[in-house]
């Protein structure tokens, strides 16, 4: 789902102002990269990463725990509004250029004598109708971004490189394209809306970061929507992760593991993140999409319905935004790609070697013990070890 981009690209095309006002960019102050927030401490809120190594962080964009709420309402806006629109024709253009009336599914023949109250009522009552339930599903698949669930990207993608210094981000065109951005020019913006805002606690969050334009015709400003919605408090949480992104892209990952009972002050990037905090790199099965956001049988429906007409993003192979390592789809162990090992390894698809390396930081004793017997009587399978 790219909602948020949507809203924010569709601003843009109209004016300058309309697009800095979505992002509340003179509401707030902007976090550059080469200073400290006033975020407490670092965090991931929720499931948002799908790589993480010495080269490069991979968050999603926002939306991906709400998508069903648009399916759902597609599912009640498009059959009704075609109904109305089916209505119209039936009672008022069918008859004039068929001389037949179509009444749902039944067909009548259009008598010119006793039916023309029956057009009258076509056109006074339902034309104004119909045209009012066209500007409902434009407002709703256009306006309000209901599109973005459907025949485009499954998932936005958003790749921190440290070596590079770029930022690579994956969306749709209508969204402003897939692009890579300097690093040094992006500042945070972590509130969506102005302090006040009457709606304020309706609104979801999400962090921002915004390039300020160079070119005279401001035409390379742009704004990059990062990691997993925000609905409580959503503006302290944007900046703790802000702040780690930050951290990651200035220092890089200075801890193995993250140590137990933390304050929330901690501001140490782990090289291995807790698959907690990892989502699958992929079109999720729906064991696994129940996995990450819970068994909700309306929400899983929801979501699958939009997936399936949607296809998974890759980074273009010219942009080289993998510095060599690889993609997480295709190498999870060696990028850091918790979450998808695991699912890999529960399918069967994982080397043993590559096996045994992913236990050694996330499984346990017991099932690492085994691999490696494995390992030492010759047998295992899989098919993404390492070259």
């Amino acid at each position: 789902m790219f909602n948020a981009e949507n809203g924010y690209a569709r601003q843009q095309r109209k004016s300058v102002e309309k697009g800095r006002k979505e992002l509340n960019l003179n509401g707030q102050r902007a976090w550059r990269v080469d200073e400290a927030s006033d975020a407490e401490g670092i965090d991931i809120p929720g499931r948002c990463v799908f790589a993480q190594n010495e080269a490069y962080l991979e968050l999603c964009n926002p939306g991906w725990d709400v998508q069903w709420r648009t399916t759902l309402g597609t599912l009640i806006v498009v059959p009704f509004a075609s109904l109305i629109i089916w209505m119209w024709y039936g009672f008022a253009v069918s008859p004039l250029l068929f001389n037949r009336f179509i009444m749902f599914w039944q067909i009548n023949p259009y008598e010119h004598d006793g039916d023309g109250l029956l057009i009258w009522f076509g056109w006074l009552l339902l034309f104004p109708l119909a045209l009012g339930v066209a500007f409902l599903l434009y407002g709703w698949f256009f306006g309000m971004g209901a599109r973005t669930n459907y025949f485009t990207y499954a998932r936005g993608r958003v790749r921190f490189n440290r070596l590079t210094r770029k930022v690579y981000v994956l969306r749709p065109g209508y969204c402003g394209g897939n692009k890579v951005f300097d690093w040094d020019r992006l500042v945070a913006l972590p509130s969506r809306v102005p302090d006040g805002h009457p709606m304020a606690s309706e609104i979801i969050g999400s962090l921002a970061l915004y390039q300020a334009p160079l070119k005279p015709d401001g035409s390379d400003e742009d704004a990059i929507y990062v990691g997993p919605s925000l609905t409580l408090n959503p503006a302290a949480q944007a900046l703790r992760l802000w702040e780690y992104i930050r951290l990651y892209m200035q220092e890089g990952p200075t801890e193995d593991q993250i140590p137990a009972n933390v304050t929330k002050h901690y501001n140490k990037v782990p090289r291995f993140v807790p698959h907690a905090y990892g989502t699958y790199c992929g079109l999720p099965s729906l064991s696994q999409y129940e996995l990450e956001q819970g068994p909700d049988f309306m929400r899983v429906l929801m979501h699958k319905i939009s997936q399936m007409t949607c296809s998974w993003a890759r980074f273009p192979a010219e942009w080289n935004s993998d510095s060599g390592l690889g993609e997480p789809e295709d190498r999870p162990v060696q990028t850091g790609a918790a979450m998808t090992a695991l699912v890999y390894r529960a399918q069967g698809r994982l080397g043993l070697a590559d096996e045994i390396e992913l236990l050694k930081h996330y499984g346990t004793a017991e099932a690492l013990a085994e691999a490696q017997a494995r390992l030492t009587n010759g047998t295992g399978g899989g098919t993404t070890d390492s070259p």
